[in-house]
């Protein structure tokens, strides 16, 4: 899995080449090193979605009605600063317990199963909290003074799109950055496993093909670029690896539960961000 130290130096690196090209140049395409497609998804899409994923700080519509079945998961997640997801590193540990109670209370219904075909999977989700490692060990600081902003992932079933998407702010007012993580989705097989052995017996799991990774530079010392600057990274994947893939365990009109791939919590609320996901002809 992608360290914390690995994504913090690709931060770095790559806020330090963007503000290089300001003079010389509009556009390049990165490489990153091999990773394992488990590691490009759950590293890349976790860590880089869940900090710096794309979207800007806008007001964003919440689901107008919220489900009563998980309102009470919802209430217990509180408000973090500058939009970023909470995170079992940044909460105090009753209340993690308590977060992870509830959850397990909402995963053991019955009426958990096919989840992956449902009607109701597409749409834009904010990602509220989670205790991936990739999102934690980057909860507890960024570089340079960068801090983690919202985190939306719109999903398309329909045309098998996903986005992660999210903003990065400087105390410095070094620069302001979004980045779209860009990828596929299709129902995985029943009875497949994911990395850590887990079956895929409620037909809940989802597989994830990361594509690439999009940076937009909006601004840099305070001054306004436009248009932005946009760059793109293109990681190389291992095909030995195992298929990467997120069960759904829990899902309503408004609050979808997921597990990654290596166990871990994802809680998303239905959420606009304001932003349309891409089309296919701008995938292309």
């Amino acid at each position: 899995m992608v360290s914390a130290r690995t994504i913090s130096s690709m931060i770095c690196s790559t806020t330090a080449l963007v503000a290089s090209q300001l003079i010389t140049a509009s556009s390049f395409t990165l490489e990153l090193p091999l990773l394992s497609r488990r590691e490009a998804i759950t590293g890349s899409i976790a860590s880089i979605c869940g900090i710096v994923a794309t979207a800007p700080c806008v007001a964003s519509a919440v689901a107008d009605q919220q489900d009563p079945s998980s309102a009470t998961l919802l209430s217990l997640i509180p408000p973090m600063p500058f939009g970023a997801p909470a995170t079992n590193a940044t909460l105090p540990m009753q209340l993690v317990q308590d977060i992870e109670k509830e959850v397990a209370s909402l995963e053991s219904s019955d009426k958990m199963r096919n989840l992956a075909t449902s009607n109701i999977v597409s749409g834009s989700w904010r990602l509220l909290y989670s205790d991936g490692t990739e999102i934690t060990a980057l909860a507890k600081g960024l570089p340079l003074g960068f801090s983690l902003g919202p985190t939306y992932q719109p999903l398309d079933t329909s045309t098998g799109r996903f986005e992660n998407r999210g903003s990065l702010t400087n105390k410095y007012n070094l620069a302001k950055l979004q980045t779209n993580v860009v990828g596929d989705i299709r129902v995985a097989n029943k009875g497949t496993l994911n990395a850590i052995g887990v079956r895929n017996d409620n037909n809940n799991r989802v597989d994830v093909n990361f594509q690439v990774i999009s940076f937009q530079l909006d601004e840099i010392f305070g001054k306004t670029l436009n248009p932005p600057i946009r760059k793109t990274l293109i990681p190389k994947v291992d095909a030995k690896a195992a298929q990467p893939a997120n069960d759904i365990t829990y899902l309503d009109t408004s609050t979808r539960v997921v597990r990654g791939g290596d166990g871990a919590l994802f809680i998303f609320r239905r959420e606009d961000s304001g932003i349309p996901m891409l089309s296919l002809e701008e995938r292309a």
